[in-house]
């Protein structure tokens, strides 16, 4: 045990000896490079957020969800009673069943503005609480209002025409359901709500904020069902809900893959479009098969959409499989 003492000797050189062969035997240990590592963590923080996303410690929850559907419902009922206050109101609903064709037009058009004016106070007062909620919450913007680039055409071709496929592939369902048509009334004021002002609060609520949100906690496939869904049944009656389901997973996936909240508001509101010219000439509620009489041209016509309704959200699902390993997409 002795010889693990070090006896100090009287000898200076000997213990400068000593000193000098502890250090070359023992180097001094390297502090951690703790700074380089926070400086990286930093810099990682710094490309997420500047992404457009909210930073992981501020990030999206499933509470979030209902506050912004709560602000989208309460700012049409408040955007609702503005419009009665400044004296725009609906009509009594037994005019719009009326026998006297006069009265049901005029009905529908005072219908049709009350909903016009609805939603023009709807957006202003949801735009605003969403944009308050969101500096509370202290995120960041993730409102892609990019351009669409020089594909957008095509690209709006191939969704309004998977649109119209995927309604004659579901028409066996939603025509057997009926449904209310009128509540939004018909006219001029129809176009401006259900071509401008309705798709442009719904998709910057459903897409802009929910799916984002969604898709930057849970990941775009999980973001793509739940944003879809809840999309279906905010518009109320089963057969429109159906129809706005699948409605809204093409939506999402424009949304997702292609990052411009202008694309898909252009695409909902060609898609609304269609509906208003339908209602106009009474084909809104006939089938295609009775328009088309059945038979072979119809069943082919069927059996064409089904395989094309298909294969695109196989498609799609891949295609956002594809994102959800892609952390700089979102």
């Amino acid at each position: 045990m002795s010889q693990n003492i070090i006896n100090p000797s009287t000898n200076g050189n000997s213990t400068e000896n000593i000193v000098e062969n502890s250090a070359e035997n023992n180097p001094p240990i390297q502090p951690k490079k703790t700074a380089e590592v926070s400086e990286a963590s930093v810099a990682q923080d710094e490309q997420v957020t500047s992404l457009g996303e909210p930073s992981p410690s501020r990030g999206f929850k499933w509470y979030d969800v209902i506050v912004i559907l709560l602000f989208f419902l309460l700012s049409q009922g408040i955007g609702a009673f503005i419009a009665m206050s400044l004296g725009v109101t609906p009509p009594d609903q037994s005019l719009l069943t009326d026998s006297d064709f006069e009265v049901v037009e005029n009905a529908e058009s005072q219908q049709a503005r009350f909903v016009a004016i609805t939603f023009v106070f709807a957006i202003i007062i949801c735009f605003t609480a969403l944009t308050t909620y969101r500096i509370l919450r202290k995120w960041q913007s993730h409102i892609s209002f990019r351009s669409p680039s020089w594909g957008a055409p095509f690209r709006l071709l191939c969704g309004y025409l998977l649109l119209w496929c995927i309604s004659i592939t579901i028409e066996p369902i939603t025509a057997r359901i009926p449904a209310d048509q009128s509540a939004l009334g018909a006219g001029g004021w129809l176009l401006l709500s259900a071509v401008v002002l309705a798709p442009l609060l719904e998709e910057v609520v459903f897409r802009g904020y929910i799916t984002s949100g969604l898709q930057y906690a849970y990941g775009p496939i999980t973001a793509w069902f739940i944003s879809s869904l809840i999309f279906g049944i905010a518009h109320g009656d089963i057969a429109p809900a159906i129809n706005a389901t699948f409605c809204g997973l093409v939506l999402g996936f424009y949304y997702m893959r292609y990052r411009s909240l202008m694309l898909v508001i252009m695409l909902h509101s060609m898609n609304n479009l269609t509906a208003c010219f339908l209602s106009t000439v009474d084909l809104d509620q006939t089938p295609i098969s009775d328009i088309l009489g059945g038979g072979k041209l119809y069943w082919g016509i069927y059996a064409l959409c089904l395989v094309v309704t298909l294969l695109s959200f196989v498609r799609m699902y891949n295609g956002l499989k594809h994102l959800k390993s892609n952390k700089s997409a979102y």
